[in-house]
């Protein structure tokens, strides 16, 4: 028996004979005008990032100058605009002190700070480089006081409740009653109304000087009619001008008074309130009882 010995592969790499029709590249010549154009990239980008990289460093120097520097540092405060608030509490609820520096100064913060006090309805801060910075405020006026079951607060012109009286806060002024805490805080823009119709009827009969011409209290009803208590001196006089047609009756109050000032008499309560005969007058007098009936053209007592 014979064995015929296999010839085993061999390992070594037997490069493949390029094809004949394969094309062989040829190779491309120096170009030096695409070696410049890419060198003058490269140097507009090295300088593009050097510009960059000395604007950061200006731009830090910069700001290390205006925050760190005296003479950013204020100096003068100017405050205009404030009555109830005094200039150093101005100050101290603006949170600013001489002496910081301007620059850093952060002036929305200042206002909402300001504009937390219910006195400061407004408050504009501007900044006057170098050194320099006014705050110009505008207070809200107090027209009234309304007594609400609660608490007394103060309101505006306007009618708006913007807080309670404190010890040292104003209190000469009408007092306007009868109204409720579940309305003022439910219905704002209607308890605003009310108070500002109220405080309509009080400056015409301030202005005339009906019945002494001060307008001690202003007692609202539920259906929305108004009371006034007029005084001069310690003699008060309350006068019901009802539901509407406040001026017409401021008027014709004046009338009834100069009418009573020529009998001699002197009136508690006058009920100008009808609205189906606006020209008959029930007045209640010091010493009659049953009240007094006056009309425009006469008296009958």
């Amino acid at each position: 028996m014979s064995t015929t010995a296999r010839t085993l592969p061999s390992n070594r790499r037997v490069a493949t004979p390029p094809r004949a029709n394969t094309p062989v590249a040829p190779k491309k010549p120096w170009d030096p005008e695409a070696l410049w154009r890419g060198l003058r990239l490269a140097g507009r980008i090295a300088l593009g990032v050097a510009i960059v990289a000395l604007g950061v460093i200006a731009a830090v120097q910069a700001r290390r100058y205006v925050t760190q520097s005296p003479r950013f540092a204020l100096r003068d405060l100017r405050i205009e605009g404030n009555h109830r608030r005094t200039r150093q509490q101005i100050t101290d609820l603006a949170g600013i002190v001489l002496g910081q520096n301007v620059v850093e100064l952060d002036l929305e913060a200042v206002r909402t700070r300001l504009e937390r006090d219910p006195w400061i309805e407004r408050a504009t801060i501007m900044r006057r480089l170098p050194a320099s910075v006014s705050i110009d405020v505008i207070e809200r006026d107090a027209a009234a006081l309304v007594a609400l079951p609660s608490g007394t607060w103060l309101a505006t012109s306007h009618g708006d409740l913007f807080k309670k009286i404190e010890a040292d806060d104003p209190n000469d002024m009408p007092v306007v009653t009868g109204l409720t805490d579940d309305a003022a805080a439910s219905d704002r823009d209607a308890t605003g109304q009310i108070i500002r119709r109220a405080l309509d009827l009080a400056a015409d009969a301030e202005r005339v000087g009906l019945f002494g011409g001060r307008v001690q209290e202003l007692a609202v009803d539920p259906d929305g009619g108004i009371t006034a208590v007029l005084s001069r001196g310690k003699v008060s006089v309350r006068v019901v001008f009802g539901k509407s047609g406040y001026r017409q009756k401021v008027r014709l109050g004046a009338k009834i008074e100069a009418e009573l000032s020529r009998r001699g008499a002197r009136a508690t309560t006058v009920f100008l309130d009808d609205d189906v005969h606006p020209e008959r007058v029930v007045v209640r007098l010091v010493s009659a009882l049953p009240p007094a009936t006056v009309t425009i053209d006469g008296a009958t007592p």
